[in-house]
């Protein structure tokens, strides 16, 4: 559950104060599942308002995606603003 939530896997970050696993984890990882699945996969080519471009990284929680555009700049779009090319 932390690794698909990208956290760190250090026990000591992902442990409550009574030692075990956060319950949050259990609760949140059926969300993340299905965000995730609607994210394109980084270095997937997508058509964005500006222009082809291709996935650097993804963001769940605010359901984002960064690409990088053919001129090389950066920009960061809502996920339905991409459409996967590939």
């Amino acid at each position: 559950m932390a690794k698909e939530q990208d956290l760190p896997l250090n026990p000591m970050k992902i442990s409550g104060v009574c030692g075990r696993l956060l319950c949050c984890l259990g609760y949140e990882s059926e969300q993340y599942h299905t965000i995730k699945g609607r994210l394109p996969k980084e270095g997937q080519r997508v058509s964005t308002p500006m222009g082809v471009a291709s996935v650097v990284s993804g963001n769940p929680l605010k359901e984002t995606v960064l690409v990088e555009m053919e001129g090389g700049a950066r920009v960061e779009l809502s996920v339905n603003e991409v459409t996967i090319l590939d």
